[in-house]
């Protein structure tokens, strides 16, 4: 397995142009094409439930303003989209071409942003979004949680200030769940091509220390042979201590599951995926 198709959902933030680059520095290593997506939100959608006294005129103007609101951020992220791909001097492609080398496209759809990037993400080998908050940008934040609880894909998650390289020192935090277990599979191609990978497993009422060995055993029969560190948190979050090491060690890469349970029919981040998402300062990569 390796990346060959990698998928950035843009919103004409900020954020687009940090994703951008490091989508473009994980293409350039695995020669993939790197495909932007900027969903427009179909005007229709804009309309509230229909409740009495709300006239033509006024649906018209909300619908109105809300193809113009988007037409705003389609702009923006364009921008981010063509300035970036001409300083990473990628060729723009729509089709596969006959030779190895890194590409790029733009793409749009109409539609939810919680079906779309989804549905585009499970045709692709891993979706790129920019570390936020809720509070810092909302669609960007609800863009990343969609993608990482509903494409099936690995997430991986960039920070403003991009490490020179992304997976040179992996470091794997394991708790031996299924969560976990998929982001491992799909860090695959970084942990064999990694100059160091570190197994992190923070030893808990719910996770032994052998957890972490059995997982070491296991990445030795795929070429990858990590070292081991066994972390005891007490009363500190798992989260923390888990990023704190992981930077201690000079990762430039956690591998990590992301959890979610549901509430009232919906996705929620857990506390601990929360944590990480909300204060790492390295690159990231989930799998729910």
């Amino acid at each position: 397995m390796t990346y060959k198709t990698i998928l950035v959902p843009l919103c004409g933030s900020d954020n687009d142009p940090v994703a951008l680059k490091g989508a473009v520095a994980v293409a350039k290593d695995y020669d993939a094409h790197l495909i932007a997506l900027f969903v427009r939100l179909d005007p229709r959608d804009a309309v509230p439930m229909l409740g009495e006294g709300m006239s033509g005129a006024m649906v018209d103007e909300i619908m109105r303003a809300a193809e113009s609101e988007s037409d705003k951020h389609r702009a923006a992220a364009r921008r981010h989209f063509d300035t970036v791909i001409a300083e990473s001097g990628i060729e723009l492609r729509d089709v596969p071409g006959g030779v190895e080398a890194p590409s790029a496209a733009w793409r749009e759809a109409v539609g939810r942003v919680e079906d779309v990037v989804p549905a585009e993400g499970r045709l692709s080998d891993l979706i790129v979004c920019a570390h936020t908050s809720i509070e810092a940008d909302t669609q960007g934040y609800t863009t990343m949680e969609t993608a990482l609880l509903g494409s099936a894909r690995p997430v991986l998650l960039v920070p403003k200030d991009l490490p020179a390289e992304i997976g040179r020192t992996v470091a794997v935090a394991w708790n031996g769940k299924a969560e976990a277990t998929r982001a491992v599979a799909a860090a695959l191609p970084f942990l064999r091509s990694a100059e160091r990978a570190v197994v992190l497993t923070a030893e808990t009422s719910v996770t032994e220390a052998a957890t972490g060995r059995r997982i070491t055993d296991y990445l030795a029969w795929q070429g990858v042979n990590p070292e081991l560190t066994i972390l005891h948190p007490g009363s500190e979050p798992v989260g923390e201590t888990v990023t704190k090491k992981a930077v201690e060690l000079g990762a430039d890469l956690l591998v990590m599951g992301g959890y979610g349970h549901s509430r009232m029919r919906e996705m929620i981040l857990g506390g601990v995926t929360r944590y990480v998402l909300n204060h790492a300062g390295l690159p990231v990569l989930m799998a729910h």
